[in-house]
């Protein structure tokens, strides 16, 4: 898995997409979630741009973008999907907010008459281009199974596991999983 082409902006990690959906990839844009090595991959707006281009989701084209939605959007995503993935009760009212959302962002769709596929146009704003990721969250929560959808002992990033056997324990490898391996390794042999 190769880190995706993202400004650190003096942090010492790297981003990765791991999430398998664009929604869990979207909340996995903080790093080490409250936690005092926390950082926001979206915090430059370039960040948001390339994000949504390796996503291969449309962006504003404008040099300036207001990307205050894309925070907010993040927030309530992370108050709906993190609690699945750690398998906790769901806030009401993220989910109605998320429901409200997502009924707004279903208005703005139609179906491509060349493709029959539905598509949405061409985003003006960040708040346009939040449309797939809300969609993808609905349909996350509504039909996905939730058995499958995880987080990352180490880090607390979200994954949905999609492994023939189910048993995936880390948002990455070659990562979290061999600095958690390393770390168990230490502890067995210190004793």
């Amino acid at each position: 898995m190769d880190a995706l082409d993202l400004n650190p902006d003096g942090y010492g990690g790297t981003y990765k997409l791991v999430g398998g959906r664009p929604s869990l990839d979207f909340v996995n844009t903080i790093s080490w979630p409250d936690t005092e090595r926390e950082h926001d991959w979206l915090a430059l707006p370039e960040n948001a741009r390339r994000w949504f281009a390796a996503m291969e989701l449309p962006f504003p084209r404008g040099k300036t973008v207001d990307v205050a939605p894309l925070y907010k959007a993040r927030q309530l995503l992370t108050r709906v999907l993190r609690p699945l993935a750690h398998e906790q009760t769901v806030p009401e009212a993220a989910l109605a907010e998320l429901s409200k959302a997502v009924a707004k962002a279903y208005q703005s769709r139609a179906i491509d008459p060349r493709t029959l596929a539905w598509r949405w146009p061409e985003p003006s704003t960040a708040q346009d281009a939040l449309t797939p990721l809300l969609l993808d969250a609905a349909e996350l929560v509504t039909a996905a199974d939730h058995e499958r959808l995880r987080y990352c002992p180490s880090c607390d990033w979200l994954f949905q596991d999609q492994t023939r056997n189910g048993q995936r324990r880390w948002c990455d490898m070659a990562d979290c999983g061999s600095r958690d391996k390393a770390r168990r390794y230490y502890h067995r042999t210190k004793a």
